[in-house]
């Protein structure tokens, strides 16, 4: 597929933007390319396991984020995605001002295609691997509205 045809950043920025977990989480697309996004989410006391620190579930929701805005990345125009599955392991402690999960595309399938991310707190530009994420998503096409 030539990039003329795949999603371009303002599309693909549309769309997560259009989703109201990333609104509300604070996420923000760092970089996209093609089969390679980059996010971050700052840490909010109101949502941490342990006292300080993001627990799985956040962790898991930003590699889920960034494994499958990757694969969003490769779709062609008129195409979108959903999340079918996701398995997080946690690596180490969450404990930092933000999360940063680097996701990639493994298989870019027509119906389904597989991303993972890596999943690192950031104090002041220090990374620490937190968390690993593996996502399947659900690929289809957009059907105009009649």
């Amino acid at each position: 597929m030539d990039a003329q045809d795949r999603l371009s950043r303002a599309e693909i920025d549309a769309f997560s933007a259009g989703l109201e977990f990333v609104r509300e989480y604070a996420i923000r697309m760092v970089s996209i390319e093609p089969g390679e996004v980059t996010i971050e989410l700052p840490f909010d006391k109101r949502l941490s396991g342990p006292p300080g620190q993001f627990p799985a579930s956040i962790v898991g929701m930003a590699g889920d984020v960034a494994a499958v805005i990757s694969c969003l990345s490769l779709l062609p125009r008129g195409w979108a995605l959903a999340t079918i599955d996701f398995t997080v392991k946690m690596t180490g402690a969450a404990r930092g001002e933000r999360l940063r999960a680097k996701g990639r595309v493994l298989q870019a399938g027509r119906t389904n295609s597989v991303g993972a991310a890596d999943i690192y707190t950031v104090s002041g530009e220090e990374e620490t691997l937190c968390g690993t994420v593996l996502a399947t998503t659900r690929n289809f096409q957009i059907k105009p509205e009649a």
